[in-house]
């Protein structure tokens, strides 16, 4: 087995905020100068906030199913441990632009008024506070597990592994909001892309605790 040791970059982290500044910045350029009227640009902001919503969730899908197989020791046999350790803070990072991106979305569009208060807040929403609310929980999860992830030399194996747990709940969250609250969640494609990797994912978690248990 091949025994490299796991190292925590900011790399990723510093290229997806650069990613996220110059994506905001030229979308945002662009919408000003390509659409003149408030209803062209609210939905402008919408199709962006739908996008980025989606493309997180697969990201986020993507780094809990790497994070959940590697205790398998797949990874080792593949002598590709580095590199998954790698692509899982590189995404992760990702995912946490598309995030930004989708809040961004959220608050831009005017059509139906999301003030950052109702954003951050459990207590502010006002459109389907209870699916809301799943997002708010699952977006501190996830800041949570990233920022202890980086901080992980300074807390510990230990600690971070026991609050890196909250992987499990933060993704049936975003995946509840993301069925239940989502524009599209009523539509056959969208539908899929919530239950594929929310079964994959199951599956892989109850064979990790089958293997654990066993």
């Amino acid at each position: 087995m091949e025994n490299v040791r796991e190292r925590v970059s900011w790399y990723p982290l510093g290229a997806a905020v650069v990613f996220l500044l110059m994506v905001l910045a030229a979308s945002y350029a662009w919408v000003l100068v390509a659409t003149p009227s408030a209803a062209q640009r609210n939905l402008v902001f919408w199709y962006m906030e739908r996008a980025a919503g989606f493309t997180a969730y697969e990201l986020l899908a993507f780094t809990a199913i790497l994070g959940v197989t590697s205790s398998s020791g797949i990874w080792d046999r593949l002598r590709a441990r580095r590199l998954v350790t790698q692509l899982h803070q590189f995404a992760s990072s990702l995912m946490l632009g598309f995030l930004a991106l989708h809040l961004s979305g959220l608050h831009l569009d005017t059509a139906v008024p999301f003030p950052w208060a109702k954003i951050f807040l459990l207590s502010g929403a006002v459109y389907r506070p209870m699916e809301t609310g799943f997002g708010i929980l699952a977006m501190y999860g996830i800041a949570v597990i990233l920022l202890t992830s980086y901080a992980r030399p300074r807390i510990g194996q230990r600690v971070w592994r026991v609050l890196h747990q909250l992987s499990i709940p933060v993704f049936v969250l975003s995946t509840l909001h993301g069925l239940l609250e989502g524009t599209d969640a009523r539509s056959v494609w969208a539908v899929w892309m919530y239950v594929v990797p929310s079964a994959l994912f199951t599956g892989l978690l109850v064979r990790r605790i089958a293997a654990r248990a066993s």
